[in-house]
């Protein structure tokens, strides 16, 4: 076989069925079929061998490189826009995997976007399908033939091409026999595609099973952060990972964690970041700023982000940033592993939640059964300093909760985002919050319900709040005074506004009767007359009546604290007057104004 020619078997055979080589004997005839067959049959024996791809490219130009006598074979197959050298004859095998060049480039790339076998008979070098490679030495070839290497569906998915030193005569039968090996190329291609594909995902399976374990076990919302940073970044194989935490519900994103570790946040990067979340797609211009942030613009790097969420509430996100784009699979490995990520931190919030709550119900229990020693030892557990000023705040729920607006459960996380300070306790009637305070000389306790009563947060609900005080005695002191002032707001129906125990006045020393009858005599009768009025025809006789008293029968105090005019107080004191029949400026004070608040306490809310 002479340099740059086929078998003579091989140069006789068409494509067509009616051809007929007459000027070849019978026994040349038998010769070629023989070695057309035996030159297939080797392919079908490669491509059947086994789903190392690697291995059968290699025989496959081997096979054509001494099939054809041609100087090099080469495998060329599409990655995204680009064709790469698979494969090649063995004088240039060293550069497999180095060379590639676009899919409408060279004469691979030609055959490639028409599905047809191209030939170029000598002067290769200047001919305009030509894309020159200096490592393949291309001035020296004279001929080139390329191939499309078909897909099982869609456009060709590579290229075979053959290159010869010397001027030659690739005709039809040669580019048929190399057409049916390319398309028995084509099969193991996709088969060893489907069976690297299957690999990796299970590779990957076992990679995430593995990354879940970890998280699963970490008990520290930070360091399972920052773990997650680093394995994803392993895991998928992406430039840059990027974790994200927001202090609660609606606080801005900030970055809690980075692999590899580096530059310092950008003010706006947590900005930019719910900007990707919100838009489910990386945005141009925040991608472009948020890359810039990392250094990363102009790299050809591209973004992708997921939210991480803990009961419907957004807590963090997920940004990687990767060159080029992450596949497909990668992407869903993400989500997969951002969502054992929220999984864990769930969990660790959960944990962290339940130990909170069973430190604070013991505290609490402690304080009202008087145990204090117990009590310094669950605030110690706490992180509460025993010795320290603190002050209490208590809730209670109408009707144990079941009428109330929010649950105890939604009206507990509201007050701990008004005041994240709070050590939270709830009972299905009742939330109670122990607040540290600076010191008992400085008045914590005034700013905090004014911001409880700002935000509405308590709104509709009974709220007391005690003095600041100091140690675990003063701690149950607080306690006790926060109970006291809920009660007496539950039953004045002071449901708008946080009731302090400094403001309850004489109401603290009712507490204890406050569910009891009471004596019935002709003052108990009088004020429940002026409750009656009051009720039918919405006065405001028996308030008006308590204030009076109050200001110790002033009549000029009691208007200002009214901000009404004198003589509209005088006509109010004449008709509770004419109503009860008692001289409210000749009564004994003391039992008028205990049968009065009493009074107030008794109406029906």
């Amino acid at each position: 076989m002479g340099a740059g020619a086929l078998p003579s078997a091989l140069l006789s055979y068409s494509a067509d069925p009616a051809y007929v080589d007459r000027t070849a004997a019978p026994g040349d005839e038998l010769e070629r079929l023989r070695l057309e067959n035996e030159t297939l049959s080797a392919v079908v024996g490669l491509v059947s061998s086994g789903p190392d791809l690697r291995h059968i490219l290699d025989r496959v130009v081997d096979l054509l490189t001494k099939a054809t006598d041609c100087h090099a074979c080469f495998v060329y197959l599409r990655a995204g826009e680009r064709l790469e050298m698979r494969a090649a004859s063995p004088v240039y095998s060293h550069l497999v995997g180095r060379i590639s060049f676009g899919v409408e480039e060279g004469l691979a790339g030609w055959t490639l976007q028409r599905g047809e076998a191209a030939f170029i008979r000598e002067g290769a070098i200047d001919d305009p399908r030509t894309h020159y490679v200096p490592e393949l030495e291309e001035e020296r070839f004279q001929s080139m033939v390329a191939v499309p290497i078909p897909a099982r569906d869609g456009p060709a998915i590579g290229a075979l091409v053959l290159h010869s030193v010397a001027p030659r005569e690739f005709d039809e039968r040669i580019i048929n026999v190399l057409s049916r090996a390319a398309a028995l190329v084509s099969g193991a291609i996709e088969n060893a595609r489907l069976y690297e594909d299957a690999q990796q995902r299970v590779e990957a399976l076992t990679l995430l099973a593995a990354f879940g374990r970890e998280v699963a076990a970490s008990t520290d919302r930070g360091a399972l952060l920052e773990l997650a940073a680093t394995r994803i970044r392993e895991l998928i194989g992406v430039d840059r990972v990027l974790v994200y935490s927001a202090d609660g519900p609606g606080a801005r994103l900030r970055r809690v964690a980075a692999a590899p570790a580096g530059d310092d946040e950008d003010q706006a990067e947590g900005e930019l970041v719910e900007g990707l979340l919100a838009a489910g797609d990386a945005r141009a211009a925040d991608a472009e700023r948020l890359l810039g942030s990392l250094g990363l613009d102009g790299s050809g790097a591209t973004l992708d982000s997921v939210g991480l969420s803990i009961g419907g509430e957004r807590t963090g996100a997920i940004v990687v940033a990767s060159r080029p784009a992450p596949a497909q699979s990668n992407r869903e490995l993400l989500r997969a592993a951002a969502q054992q990520v929220a999984l864990a931190a769930e969990k660790i919030a959960l944990i962290e939640h339940l130990t909170e709550g069973n430190l604070a119900r013991d505290l609490f229990d402690a304080l009202a059964a008087g145990d204090l020693t117990v009590a310094a030892e669950k605030a110690e557990a706490a992180g509460l300093r025993a010795e320290g000023a603190a002050f209490v705040i208590e809730v209670r729920l109408p009707g144990g909760g079941a009428s109330a607006q929010k649950s105890p459960a939604e009206l507990e996380a509201e007050l701990r985002r008004a005041l994240p300070q709070a050590f939270c306790h709830r009972t299905s009637g009742s939330l109670r919050a122990l607040l540290s305070a600076a010191g008992p000389g400085v008045d914590p306790v005034r700013p905090s319900t004014e911001a409880l009563d700002l935000t509405g947060v308590l709104a509709g609900f009974a709220v007391g709040v005690s003095e600041a005080r100091t140690g675990i005695d003063g701690m149950a002191t607080a306690l006790l005074e926060a109970r006291d002032a809920a009660k007496v707001s539950e039953r004045l129906g002071q449901t708008d506004a946080v009731l302090l125990y400094r403001d309850t006045g004489a109401y603290r020393y009712l507490i204890d009767v406050l569910d009891k009858e009471g004596p019935r005599d002709h003052l108990r009768e009088a004020v429940d007359k002026l409750a009656e009025y009051d009720r039918e025809r919405g006065t405001q006789l028996l308030p008006t009546l308590d204030e009076y008293l109050s200001g110790g029968r002033s009549v000029a105090a009691t208007a200002r604290k009214l901000f009404v005019h004198v003589n509209t107080l005088r006509q109010r004191l004449e008709r509770i007057e004419e109503l009860t029949g008692i001289r409210v400026a000749e009564e004994e004070l003391l039992p008028l104004q205990l049968a009065v608040k009493l009074g107030r306490t008794r109406e029906p809310r």
